[in-house]
């Protein structure tokens, strides 16, 4: 079972803390602010609002996020203010100061490799250790023209690893087989994962044009 890093929040409980902030900078009552979101495409309530600024929600999906900054006419990363580290998954945390910097499209001198852990799941005392960019990861990156650090972080976002990680557990989930079977099965599996990947990122660009 994974451990929680120390010192991280959940991607709900920073967005939580920075709507408070903005609620409260704002002179706003939690009525108002609902009412608000309303207008923007957001069901939201009174109790909606308390709920996210006290941290009951684990996370908040991309559009949540846009609309709640179109509400209030701040940027997205404005969601994620203040020091410490985010939980972007089970297994991974990234400092908050990254994920602004992802969210504005602000060159960063950080990569992903550098800010990314895991914990170890079969024995926490171990502590942490680098999440690295493997063979197939930095492979779709080159045929995408698109950074290694992309292609790590999407894999984050739907493994909770890399695309490597993915491929070698589902490969394993075979079962015992002949060399040339299972190599017929890494590539099959590793186009399929890939695939994944290269939809998630069409979609963001399509987003984006709209946008």
């Amino acid at each position: 079972m994974a451990h929680d890093p120390p010192g991280s929040a959940s991607v709900g409980q920073i967005v939580g803390e920075n709507l408070r902030r903005l609620r409260e900078q704002w002179q706003w009552t939690q009525h108002e602010m609902a009412v608000t979101f309303q207008r923007h495409g957001l069901s939201w309530t009174r109790v909606r609002v308390a709920a996210i600024e006290r941290g009951d929600r684990d996370t908040v999906d991309l559009g949540t996020l846009l609309l709640l900054s179109e509400a209030i006419g701040v940027a997205p990363a404005e969601f994620f203010a203040g020091d410490g580290d985010v939980r972007l998954s089970p297994q991974a945390v990234a400092p908050r100061a990254y994920v602004r910097e992802q969210l504005s499209g602000t060159p960063s001198h950080l990569r992903s490799t550098d800010l990314l852990v895991t914990i170890k799941p079969d024995n926490p005392n171990l502590g942490i250790r680098p999440i690295t960019s493997t063979e197939a990861d930095e492979a779709l990156a080159r045929r995408l023209g698109a950074s290694t650090q992309t292609v790590v972080m999407e894999a984050l976002t739907l493994w909770g690893h890399s695309l490597t990680d993915e491929r070698d557990r589902r490969v394993r989930a075979l079962g015992d087989m002949e060399p040339n079977e299972r190599q017929a099965h890494r590539g099959h599996i590793t186009r399929e994962l890939s695939r994944e990947i290269e939809q998630r990122l069409a979609e963001t660009d399509a987003r984006e044009d709209q946008g």
